[in-house]
């Protein structure tokens, strides 16, 4: 009896404690509402300033144990570039279970004091509406968020399966899951996403039912902010297979898909590599191979990149509000002038980029090319650059190149191209071989590629104002000259700088690269 009496006892005392502690982290939370609200705010006018969007707070009702809210996203007036237009809001109806025990996660069997847990789901509000119709009524974003007496949050998103079809497009998704971290004002952040099969089918130009089908896309970062308000760390994005199918058809394969990032601070600058590869590549069920890029960057200017990266944000931004009224071409254009009028921000600190290696491998070989590409700040430069050539010198350090094309190999890939394009084995074979030769010819007699060891190659350098093409030894200007750039006369072959002889050359004969029509 007195063992009972005890047990009722201590439970007695733990209920009150857990009620007292439950009703004042639910009043903490009530009090510091307008100042968590200020908090998003502030990251949102830091992070993107030209949205024109803000967040208020609505119909808080406080509980015991719990509490519900609406956050409501909507116009700020403080931007010509709003998102929402004036009348529209989004809203997320939020319950919130009161800590240091949260209901919804005990109901998870997590014993981790928490100052509350939130479940999050989208309000069916006009300017949604569409989404809604397309799950049925359903929210088609919920999210379950623990939120720590740090300030740190830790949210498991969950986005609905949709499928939409209008005219003869349609849109199908699978639906995902994100699991985001976030540290105490966003110092932190990390995602891991799942997203399940997606794809979208549509006419293309020619009148053909085009369908796009991706599976297995998975996204994951670990990132942090660097001091320059800019997040760093690492990336990762994956697809196990990218399909494209026209009228039924399989016409092309990607297969294995990877894309890695990483960049780190060092000093007042920005260093970091980026690495992409593909498994296989597939057309018409014929096997091209695979392939790989990495692309290392280094000395890249931080606050040169924050003011490159504020800049064409805001100027994409206003691009796309007048997308409606461009053509698609006008439009491409004027997107890439606002790129390349941008380009020079990010020169300060004399970047470098490096390419090591951007390369292809089929079952004959492995094609091969790199780069190392030393650039100049041309806020550091002598005047205004009054020629082309004057402004490569400005603008550019040094350049290496080298490329290797194994003939066996650029072979084997020009007899899968003429074998998709109709050609049977043996005169696919012999098609390829002729123009594998043919190229190698051409290369030669302009002297831009040398032949070695079976294999196509040629190597550039530039530094100085001077170049070095496979041995020729000449100015910038004269290498110009080779190609008519620079609105200078092309220099015929015979009277280009001879070439150091390093080896006998084979005499290649030149067969025309245009083949005849494959045989009915």
């Amino acid at each position: 009896m007195k063992k009972s009496l005890v047990a009722v006892s201590v439970i007695v005392v733990l209920g009150a404690a857990w009620t007292g502690a439950s009703w004042y982290t639910g009043k903490q939370l009530e009090d510091n509402m307008g100042a968590a609200i200020d908090a998003a705010n502030a990251q949102i006018q830091a992070h993107y300033p030209n949205s024109g969007a803000k967040v208020v707070y609505q119909d808080y009702q406080r509980g015991l144990f719990s509490s519900h809210v609406r956050f409501v996203v909507q116009p700020s007036g403080n931007s010509t570039e709003n998102l929402l237009k004036p009348g529209e809001e989004i809203s997320l109806i939020e319950t919130i279970d009161h800590g240091p025990f949260p209901l919804a996660q005990l109901k998870k069997f997590n014993l981790i004091p928490s100052a509350a847990s939130v479940h999050s789901e989208l309000e069916n509000t006009p300017t949604v509406k569409n989404l809604f119709d397309l799950t049925q009524g359903k929210s088609p974003v919920s999210a379950d968020t623990r939120v720590g007496y740090s300030g740190d949050t830790a949210s498991v998103i969950n986005v609905l399966p949709l499928s939409y079809e209008k005219n003869n497009s349609k849109l199908e998704f699978a639906g995902g899951t994100i699991n985001l971290d976030v540290a105490n004002e966003m110092k932190k952040v990390n995602i891991d996403t799942k997203i399940g099969n997606l794809a979208f089918t549509s006419p293309n130009q020619l009148g053909q039912l085009e369908k796009v089908a991706i599976s297995g896309i998975n996204v994951k970062s670990e990132t942090h902010l660097g001091q320059s308000q800019l997040y760093i760390g690492d990336g990762d994005l994956s697809t196990d297979n990218i399909n494209v199918n026209i009228d039924g058809k399989d016409a092309a394969q990607l297969v294995g898909m990877k894309v890695h990032s990483n960049f780190n601070e060092e000093q007042q600058n920005l260093k970091g590599q980026l690495d992409y590869s593909v498994d296989a590549l597939k057309i018409q069920g014929a096997d091209f191979g695979s392939g790989k890029l990495t692309v290392k960057l280094d000395k890249l200017n931080e606050q040169a990149l924050k003011q490159f990266t504020d800049t064409y944000n805001q100027q994409a931004m206003q691009l796309m509000q007048q997308a409606d009224k461009l053509t698609p071409e006008i439009y491409q254009q004027q997107a890439v002038a606002l790129l390349v009028s941008n380009l020079p921000i990010l020169l300060k600190g004399s970047p470098s980029i490096t390419i090591d290696p951007l390369s292809w491998k089929n079952s004959k070989g492995e094609s091969t090319f790199t780069l190392k590409l030393d650039l100049k700040d041309p806020a550091a430069g002598n005047g205004q650059a009054q020629t082309e050539d004057q402004l490569i010198s400005q603008l550019v350090n040094n350049v290496d190149a080298k490329l290797t094309i194994p003939l066996d190999m650029a072979t084997e890939m020009t007899t899968q191209t003429a074998k998709v394009e109709g050609y049977s084995g043996d005169d696919a074979e012999k098609l390829a071989k002729q123009q594998v030769q043919g190229l190698a010819a051409m290369g030669q007699m302009f002297k831009i590629t040398t032949l070695q060891d079976n294999a196509i190659t040629s190597s550039f350098h530039y530094a100085d104002n001077q170049v070095d093409l496979n041995g020729q030894k000449m100015t910038l200007q004269q290498f110009a000259g080779l190609f008519g750039v620079f609105g200078g006369p092309q220099i015929p072959a015979e009277n280009a700088p001879a070439q150091p002889e390093t080896q006998a050359q084979p005499d290649a004969p030149m067969p025309p690269v245009v083949p005849a029509q494959p045989a009915q």
